[in-house]
């Protein structure tokens, strides 16, 4: 299948992770507005303006793996999370994978197509997660991979009548399925294959509210989450992987029908960062198109519209000087020209 993916609004620059009865909590976030626009992702390949992979450090004590980046492979048009044995710096018994969005998003559908990890103490994971702990689960446990174990939790602490286990009538570990999420103000839906399978109404009930990045992992249970949930890991003696065919985002609509525009100008200025940092564009570009931003910035701040466009217009020329082609990658090219252009058409309007 072809990959496709909407534009968003905000990218995290870095990210250091911290962990607190097993929940990860992120600082170091530098994020302005969430996003509005969704993504859909085939994964054909790793898209680093999209996705982070987790690297080098490792959740509590309920858990049993380190993250590495090498952990999430990608073949035939699939994510996949690869646990191992392999050596890592945290003293966990094993390594493994976890991905999840550079953006955060809020009310909306989430759904992936997965094929999870069978065996004792295992955990494969799709979920949503925010800064201040807010989350909502699709996990299902490697004990019994023939039921499906819905949750959220409010700042950190699990929501009233927030557990639910579903009976899914096949086993999730032969083949793939689709699993999904409906996130709204007033409630929250489970679907299994297209099929409904659990509502929570916000009646009376605190529901998760913050934006949330979208994530997906696979992870050992250990100490006391070992104990009284996941069972107890053994190791198989050969790597354990869990796929994904696809993720996607659907964001709720406004009353009228319609999903507010994607693209500001904070996104534009962290998008380049980031394309920079990864060394997609170099060069004197970088300083080009930097010096551009902030010409429409400046511009834009005075309220002078036609010139903030110019200043866009001319990003878009530095990116498509002919002398300077060596200095980004075609990937780069293409997307900060297209939410350029995206940027024009919402300061036009």
């Amino acid at each position: 299948m072809l990959k496709t993916t909407f534009k968003g609004m905000s990218i995290i620059l870095m990210i250091a992770v911290f962990y607190i009865g097993g929940i990860p909590l992120y600082s170091s976030i530098a994020s302005a507005e969430e996003t509005s626009m969704g993504f859909e992702d085939h994964f054909d390949s790793f898209d680093p303006t999209l996705w982070f992979r987790s690297d080098g450090w490792a959740n509590g004590a309920d858990f049993g793996v380190s993250w590495s980046k090498d952990n999430v492979e990608f073949s035939d048009g699939k994510m996949v999370l690869r646990l191992d044995d392999a050596p890592n710096n945290n003293n966990k018994p094993y390594t493994s994978g976890e991905f999840y969005t550079l953006e955060k998003y809020g009310y909306g559908r989430i759904e992936g197509r997965i094929k999870v990890a069978k065996g004792v103490g295992l955990v494969t994971s799709l979920f949503t997660y925010s800064p201040d702990g807010d989350e909502i689960d699709i996990e299902i446990l490697g004990r019994d991979t023939t039921k499906l174990e819905t949750n959220f939790f409010i700042k950190g602490v699990r929501g009233v009548n927030a557990h639910a286990i579903i009976d899914l009538g096949f086993d999730a570990s032969e083949d793939y399925h689709d699993y999904a999420i409906e996130w709204s103000q007033n409630q929250i839906k489970w679907f299994v294959d297209g099929k409904l399978v659990r509502t929570v109404v916000g009646d009376g009930i605190e529901l998760p509210s913050d934006p949330s990045y979208i994530m997906a992992n696979l992870w050992s249970g250990a100490g006391a989450a070992a104990r009284t949930w996941t069972g107890e890991f053994v190791y198989p003696g050969t790597p354990i992987r869990a796929y994904y065919d696809y993720i996607k985002f659907t964001p709720e609509k406004d009353d009228d029908g319609t999903i507010p525009p994607s693209v500001s100008l904070v996104y534009m200025y962290e998008l380049l960062d980031s394309y920079i940092a990864n060394g997609d564009v170099t060069g004197p570009l970088t300083n080009q198109l930097s010096n551009s931003l902030k010409q429409a910035d400046h511009q834009y701040e005075k309220g002078h519209q036609k010139q903030s466009i110019k200043a866009v217009e001319d990003f878009i020329k530095h990116i498509n000087n002919k002398a300077l082609q060596k200095h980004i990658t075609t990937d780069a090219k293409r997307v900060l020209t297209e939410n350029a252009e995206e940027l024009i058409k919402l300061w036009a309007e």
